[in-house]
């Protein structure tokens, strides 16, 4: 049976749908820019120091945003007469905005250099480039060119400023803008291809007679998503290698400021594309589990340091409240298990502007066998109606009637957390209040490895003792009284500090002191330091051991560091978790606590002398991921040569000898699989020869196709370990560390002159 084409009203229903699409997400980006030129012109004292500038800028931004709302608001009559004279009034439109904010953006960085005008344009300018990859697909010039009036002014005007830190943006703004460029085309060539496929007649019946048209157009996007994926991490590999490599130099605070937020959204745009690959693989089924067993309350530690100081960023309390029957460990997938936890804790950071955070965490059932973990995120965020409740585990994107231009859809963050949770055997779900905030919960089944018992010195030093918590959050309170009912002291919290101080002293008179207040800066910074200041300096009180609860922040405060320096007051870091306080406590005690052992490698002088011992072999076809490879390796210490073909490799291995090889898996002409598996076959044919021990390189592949099986391939071609893009520097050596030998071998004197990060 054979089907007939896809109708050409069809083609225009689609082509109509994304140009009105594009229409009108642009509107956003027009207010954005006026938002980001009054940013410029008063914050940044742009119209103080040249009035006559802004306000020639100031016109062009008005006149070109009023002829694209214009175009936006009369769409429905001008693609009416006709849709190609729409796309050329639109793409006008487009360009001319370009030519403004390029210009500006030139303007900034010849006036001011790198500072915060630059960086506002840029940011705008690089943000609303990279929007328009997924509108307007039918419009590929036009959208190419307006990837060089956007940035390449910009590019022209850092190389004009000179100066290591300029240049090295100019790179990177180049190699974004190159990539840019390369993807608008590929995005553009599979858009019409998909759209080319529905109208050949038969092509689709002919191969899946009977395949669901929806199914096919599943697999088709999902295609995308690995290819476009794995194209995004090659450049992600570059700009986040040099923001590691520039994190080592000597830096400005300002600078390092600028630093810490380019990382911070690498490392997010990072996570999206994760996401995106996760949601992909939920999709087709493809969730592959590690299940191992793990430190449950060193994983949810874990993501109390990372997400603390960005919760009391924006003015928020994290605290995490966990069951003291919660076993130690726990057999399940540990990374999964903490992607779905830092989802949702993001999310609710996301949507609260005041208020606590505050995670629950229990486990019921058979102590010696399985149990069921019980997790809850409590905020006191916005909150949502429970229609929307309802639909937020729901892609609309896959329904009948999905219309891609939705603004009601949700991110892809919520929808991998159901995806993984229904995958691990649980449960997910959200309860909601407008205006009261949300709780999101899921439910795991894991086992776990029967508990030992606590017989730590610190539980007999604090036995029987009284504790009294003062200015605490709810959240905080329930975690201290938990985890000092575990040590088997006594602890309470006072209503506010004056009630503390007053609750100490009438302790000291009854008979029935307290041993230990513990004092959070959270309701009143000075009230908190006035209040260890009076117990420190009250003679009757002396026998009281006084801790301070402060943030990351306020830890840096001067005042706090006074008060910390006079009186040897120790300061516990919040959130609040049972390492940092049993870290803390232990030593107040006199005891050398029993704490979990630090598993990071600890490098000695001699380890970074033995480095330049070793001999490692890059073989890598990209020239900006050459230079990022050879910079980490140069800072780790290590002799390096790199070469860009699998060919010129086999040759240079010919006439050198290396201890390992980084290699790249997708070259053209001879990829890394082939290069492997001809090394390989060299070894066996060499020591069939001459009899001797097989002496067999290790091969580490590096790529930034993260699609299923393609480790197992890499294993199969004789690779031995597997790195994805971008690299980590830590994760780097790593690896390296464990498949290098013990010992280096001998070197001659030439091989003794080369140096780390060399390039043959």
């Amino acid at each position: 049976m054979t089907r007939t084409a896809a109708p050409a009203s069809k083609d225009r229903k689609v082509l109509r749908r994304i140009d009105h699409g594009a229409a009108w997400n642009s509107v956003t980006g027009l207010l954005a820019a006026l938002a980001v030129f009054v940013l410029v012109a008063y914050w940044g004292r742009l119209y103080f120091d040249d009035e006559g500038l802004v306000i020639g800028f100031g016109l062009a931004i008005l006149v070109v945003t009023a002829y694209r709302l214009l175009v936006a608001l009369r769409f429905d009559s001008l693609y009416a007469a006709g849709p190609a004279r729409w796309r050329r009034l639109f793409g006008i439109g487009l360009l001319a905005h370009a030519i403004v904010w390029g210009a500006l953006l030139a303007v900034v960085t010849l006036r001011y250099g790198i500072s915060f005008n630059f960086f506002a344009v840029a940011v705008y300018n690089i943000g609303v480039t990279t929007a328009l990859s997924g509108a307007w697909m039918a419009a590929l010039p036009t959208r190419q060119s307006y990837i060089g009036l956007m940035l390449v002014p910009g590019i022209v005007a850092l190389v004009l400023v000179g100066g290591a830190q300029s240049l090295i943006l100019a790179l990177l703004l180049a190699v974004y803008a190159v990539y840019l460029y390369r993807m608008f085309a590929g995005l553009y060539d599979t858009f019409w291809h998909a759209l080319s496929r529905e109208r050949r007649p038969g092509h689709a019946a002919e191969t899946l007679p009977d395949a669901d048209p929806q199914k096919r157009s599943r697999d088709v996007q999902l295609s995308l998503v690995y290819r476009l994926a794995h194209e995004l991490r090659t450049p992600m590999n570059s700009v986040l290698g040099m923001l590691a490599l520039m994190e080592e130099t000597r830096l400005s605070r300002e600078q390092k400021e600028y630093h810490q937020v380019a990382a911070q959204s690498g490392r997010l745009l990072l996570s999206l594309i994760d996401d995106v690959l996760d949601y992909s693989r939920v999709l087709t089924g493809r969730i592959v589990l590690d299940y191992e067993f793990f430190d449950l309350r060193g994983a949810l530690e874990q993501s109390l340091d990372a997400y603390g100081n960005i919760a009391q960023g924006k003015g928020l309390e994290l605290t995490c409240v966990m069951s003291r029957h919660l076993p130690r460990r726990v057999r399940g997938d540990r990374e999964r298990f903490l992607q779905v936890l830092n989802n949702l804790l993001s999310n609710a950071i996301k949507f609260s502007d005041e208020g606590e955070i505050r995670i629950e965490v229990d486990h019921l059932g058979d102590a010696e066998r399985d149990g069921l973990l019980q997790v809850r995120v409590v905020d006191q965020g916005i909150g949502m109606e429970p229609l929307a409740a309802r639909r937020l585990f729901e892609d609309e994107f896959l329904g009948p009637d999905a219309d891609p231009f939705s603004s009601r859809h949700t991110g892809f963050g919520l929808l991998v957390c159901k995806g993984l949770v229904e995958a691990m055997a649980g449960q997910i779900g959200v309860e909601s209040v407008p205006g009261q905030g949300s709780t999101f919960w899921f439910t795991l089944r894991l086992p776990m490895q029967p508990e030992l018992g606590d017989r730590s010195e610190l539980r007999r030093a604090l036995r029987d003792k009284r504790c009294l918590v003062a200015g605490a959050a709810p959240g905080t309170v329930s975690a201290l009284v938990e985890e000092l009912d575990v040590l088997e002291a006594a602890c309470q919290a006072a209503t506010d500090y004056d009630h503390a101080l007053q609750t100490l002293r009438a302790g000291q008179r009854e008979q029935q002191g307290f041993d230990l207040l513990l004092v959070d800066t959270r309701e009143r910074r000075e009230s908190a330091l006035n209040l260890c200041r009076a117990v420190l300096d009250d003679p009757a009180l002396r026998g009281v051991h006084v801790v301070l609860l402060a943030t990351v922040d306020e830890r840096s405060h001067a005042s706090v560091q006074k008060l910390a320096q006079q009186h040897a007051l120790p300061v516990l870091t919040k959130p609040v978790h049972r390492y940092g306080l049993r870290s803390l406590l232990a030593p107040l005690y006199g005891i050398e606590e029993a704490l979990p052992g630090d598993d990071e490698y600890k490098e000695t002088p001699e380890d970074l002398a033995r480095r330049r011992n070793y001999r490692l072999l890059l073989v890598e076809d990209n020239e900006i991921n050459q230079r990022v490879m050879r910079g980490m390796l140069a800072k780790l210490g290590y002799q390096v040569k790199s070469v860009s073909e699998g060919e010129t490799a086999l040759a240079l291995m010919e006439q050198e000898t290396f201890d390992l090889i980084l290699m790249d898996c997708m070259m053209p002409e001879m990829d890394g699989f082939d290069v492997s598996r001809r090394i390989r076959e060299r070894e066996q044919a060499e020591h069939a020869i001459t009899q001797t021990p097989l002496r067999r390189v290790p091969i580490v592949a590096i790529t930034a196709n993260t699609m299923e099986g393609v480790q197992a391939r890499c294993l199969a071609a004789g690779m031995d370990d597997f790195l994805a893009k971008p690299l980590q520097l830590d994760r780097l050596e790593t690896v390296l560390r464990h498949w290098l030998p013990a010992e280096a071998p001998a070197t001659n004197d030439d091989e003794q002159h080369d140096t780390p990060g060399e390039s043959s």
